[in-house]
């Protein structure tokens, strides 16, 4: 993978250009398609447009708490018009399992869960461990395990209230029943929201297409029925009628097997629903 200077995926941006910024996890990062695959390129391919172009800052594993840190880090030096957030079916999951906000009544503090330790740093930066990444499939096995079991320190210690070294909410919060996802996933948009206000550009929310799946976990589609409810002050579209309908109902058929991210024709797609959706909103 192309990795530029910003830290998007493809090319840099272009000063002369209206710049759309998408966000969101591995789907939209394009995890295991080569660039001309993605959907954000084959977007940018078919809109055809010499004024506008669309940059990748997908990132895998990404969950919605984690884009005002990096807006607030980087999102300056790229100067978009327009966010474009594709909200996956995990992304609010991933949000209260990182626990880089945490809720107090009705304000919201800085908090974190994982904590690298430095020896990780010093090894990723070393070229036989690239090359291993580049070339071993074993390799990455075992790098799996480590990034689970031993690259990082679980500050919460499993949300343990007794020996958590940073804010932690209380457990009972963690349930479906409990609004606190919902007013969590209000405050990290309304953050958003702001840094856009802020930095004159703005923000539009849609989806990656998948919500239809079987079971989907709760919290985040709980947000996603609410987005859809039109009762909040987001601007928000979802192709998930349009993907099922493309994919005749069935994602496997557009789904890389046994991964879970979309094929080339799930990419073409997602790239062809979001271009219907899209132009009405910029």
């Amino acid at each position: 993978y192309f990795i530029n200077e910003q830290r998007l995926r493809g090319p840099s941006p272009d000063p002369d250009k209206d710049q759309i910024l998408a966000l969101g996890d591995s789907f939209t990062f394009g995890l295991l398609l080569d660039q001309e695959d993605t959907y954000l390129h084959l977007m940018q391919e078919k809109m055809g447009s010499d004024s506008l172009q669309i940059l990748n800052g997908g990132i895998g594993g990404s969950g919605l708490a984690d884009w005002p840190g990096w807006l607030a880090e980087f999102g300056q030096q790229i100067n978009p018009d327009y966010i474009l957030y594709y909200m996956n079916t995990e992304d609010l999951e991933r949000a209260l399992s990182k626990n880089l906000f945490v809720l107090e009544g009705d304000s919201v503090i800085k908090s974190q869960r994982w904590k690298p330790r430095d020896w990780m740093f010093s090894i990723g930066r070393q070229g036989w461990y690239q090359c291993l990444q580049a070339h071993s499939d074993f390799f990455n096995l075992v790098v799996k395990v480590l990034w689970a079991k031993v690259y990082f320190n679980d500050l919460t210690h499993g949300f343990d209230p007794q020996k958590t070294e940073v804010p932690i909410p209380d457990n009972s919060e963690f349930l479906i029943n409990s609004d606190y996802s919902l007013r969590l996933a209000n405050h990290i948009l309304h953050n958003m929201n702001n840094w856009c206000s802020e930095n004159d550009c703005e923000l539009i929310i849609t989806t990656t297409g998948y919500f239809s799946i079987e079971d989907p976990p709760a919290h985040t589609y709980r947000l996603y029925e609410w987005l859809k409810e039109q009762n909040h002050d987001f601007t928000f579209f979802d192709i998930t009628p349009c993907v099922d309908d493309l994919a005749q109902n069935d994602l496997s058929s557009i789904t890389i097997p046994d991964d879970g991210h979309p094929n080339e024709r799930g990419a073409e797609i997602i790239a062809k629903c979001t271009r219907q959706k899209l132009p009405g909103f910029l």
